[in-house]
């Protein structure tokens, strides 16, 4: 059993941009890989982490995380690379490709209703925070302070575990750095 998160600074950064993120159509764990400029975006995010001391990095297991994270690692090879399933996006069942202001709408009413169930063989918001938790313990298993590459619902899940406020479309390949101040988490963007 994995303890929990640890209370010690990393980082985090939503995958570039895929054909799908362009068309604002909701991924879930459809297994896209970056556009041209979802590219380019992992590349800016390279020169912008040139500066970090980056000794781990942890990535979902979807292409497009992997391809970001994989970016990354060329600027700090010494850095150990990881590849944690559990930081794979929501699973949206038979609704991945439905729009995503309708992902968003299901998961307000989730929000307001905790017995709000999903239909269409969706990943159950419960069992999403379950699978994030772990796979941030898992994650720090590999080193306290991870640069950490997965997904925006990831991240807004995240946000709730954390008790930070929720983002709920983070940009793709900008660095988030979210630190323990007290007896509670920050984020600086």
């Amino acid at each position: 059993m994995l303890k929990e998160i640890i209370k010690k600074r990393f980082f985090f950064a939503r995958h570039g941009e895929t054909d799908w993120n362009s068309r604002h159509l909701c991924q879930g764990q459809q297994d896209i890989p970056l556009n041209e400029k979802g590219i380019l975006e992992a590349q800016r995010l390279v020169s912008e982490s040139r500066h970090l001391d980056i000794p781990c990095i942890v990535s979902s297991s979807l292409m497009r995380a992997i391809q970001t994270a994989k970016a990354i690692q060329e600027a700090h090879p010494r850095a150990t690379f990881h590849v944690v399933p559990e930081l794979a996006e929501r699973c949206w069942g038979g609704l991945e490709g439905m729009p995503s202001e309708e992902m968003y709408a299901i998961e307000k009413l989730e929000e307001q209703n905790p017995l709000y169930i999903v239909q269409h063989g969706a990943e159950s918001r419960v069992n999403f925070h379950r699978r994030v938790r772990y796979g941030m313990s898992l994650a720090q298993s590999y080193h306290d302070h991870p640069f950490i590459v997965s997904h925006g619902r990831v991240f807004l899940e995240l946000c709730f575990i954390l008790g930070l406020p929720p983002i709920r479309q983070i940009p793709s390949c900008k660095i988030f750095e979210i630190v323990p101040v007290s007896n509670k988490w920050v984020l600086n963007q």
